[in-house]
């Protein structure tokens, strides 16, 4: 294959959120999280079909894959900018209105689930982890509450955790880009501090996890630079490799390291993966082979969708779970997970295309006008 890169690809590397593939990148990632915690919930096969699911639904590489895709995608924003109040502030109020205000929603569906009657339907064929998922009247004090609705407290939105890193580290997020876009010693230097500081902060707890993954999108934006000054593609056999590594990272770990789990959080195993995915990303920015295939419309539809499908599947699951249960029972688990399935699938993915048209579209238009009107103002102070 040439080296030679042709205009097309050329003309999108400064717009990362807008190339097609990588759009369906994250509907694959969103999906892959979905299938994995709806097997958490009815698991079957035994120590080797958890093996599989590691590799196959491995739900950890996917959200590093997620955060590795922000800080490339969000690059941009301050790649060729200076650092000023304005543009801060602008990219503050716009990163706010793409992530918040569909979170408040589903915060808002989740909470008045827990407080319904329905959430203490029994499902006799699922495990502790289910039942661990949106448990009934979970107490919950006014901060803790305020906390839900923001992305900073998982007691009734599970994936919040991730939604606290893509804020927090967000705040200097424009630093991060402008030293890694700078001089190469400079660009190194921020890479090996944020490895570090993963490293010292992964038996911190839930409240460290924003440092923890800071690296991913150190790494993410470490890819953004490179696509700028070279953007050669590289061998479809090196991205299916690659690929490969991705999914299969914390198993060979488990091998190597003779531990029988890792812990989800092992700064090791992000760290590996995070470099996995952004050769993926590479490879796709620079119209691979595969990224053709993944410019299929409908893929991109899955990737623009993907927020919703991440947000909304575990409130989907346990509602659909507890309403099937009673017509269930006479079947074996793999003819009740099937028939679960599928009505998860179609709630979550229709769920998520209305969200996306009635919600976040339209407050991501508010965040943009609001970004321009924020940098209008205090250009002129």
């Amino acid at each position: 294959m040439s080296d030679r890169t042709p205009e097309p690809a050329r003309s999108i590397r400064l717009s990362g959120d807008h190339i097609p593939s990588l759009q369906s990148l994250r509907g694959i990632a969103s999906m892959i999280v979905l299938l994995r915690h709806y097997l958490a919930c009815f698991p079957i096969g035994g120590a080797v079909g958890l093996a599989y699911q590691d590799i196959f639904f491995n739900s950890h590489a996917a959200v590093v894959v997620f955060f590795v895709l922000s800080g490339f995608v969000l690059s941009p924003s301050f790649f060729s900018r200076t650092i000023s109040l304005s543009e801060l502030l602008g990219f503050y109020v716009r990163r706010f209105f793409r992530i918040v205000p569909l979170l408040a929603v589903i915060t808002a569906l989740s909470l008045f689930y827990v407080k319904s009657r329905l959430s203490t339907w029994s499902v006799p064929f699922a495990n502790a982890w289910f039942e661990g998922l949106l448990p009934h009247d979970v107490p919950l004090s006014a901060s803790i509450l305020v906390k839900c609705f923001i992305g900073m407290n998982s007691a009734i939105v599970p994936q919040n955790w991730t939604i606290a890193c893509e804020l927090l580290v967000a705040l200097i997020l424009p630093f991060l880009v402008k030293a890694c876009t700078g001089r190469l010693w400079l660009a190194l230097l921020t890479f090996v501090v944020a490895t570090v500081l993963s490293f010292l902060a992964a038996d911190g707890g839930g409240k460290s996890l924003p440092v923890v993954y800071t690296v991913d999108f150190v790494v993410g934006i470490l890819t953004f630079r490179i696509l700028q000054s070279y953007a050669k593609r590289y061998s479809d056999f090196f991205f299916y490799g690659v690929v490969v590594g991705l999914v299969c990272t914390r198993v060979i770990l488990e091998v190597l390291t003779g531990r029988a789990e890792l812990s989800f959080h092992d700064p090791l195993c992000s760290l590996i993966e995070a470099v996995f995915s952004a050769f993926i990303i590479y490879g796709l920015a620079t119209q691979n082979h595969m990224s053709r295939l993944l410019s299929a419309r409908w893929l991109v539809w899955i990737g623009d969708i993907s927020f919703g499908i991440y947000l909304v599947h575990f409130l989907v699951m346990v509602v659909v779970a507890r309403l099937m249960a009673p017509f269930l029972l006479p079947y074996s688990l793999p003819i009740q997970m099937l028939l679960i399935l599928l009505p998860v699938l179609a709630i979550s993915l229709g769920a998520a295309c209305f969200f996306y048209r009635f919600i976040e579209l339209p407050f991501n238009d508010l965040g943009k006008t609001l970004q321009r009107h924020v940098r209008a103002a205090l250009s002129r102070a």
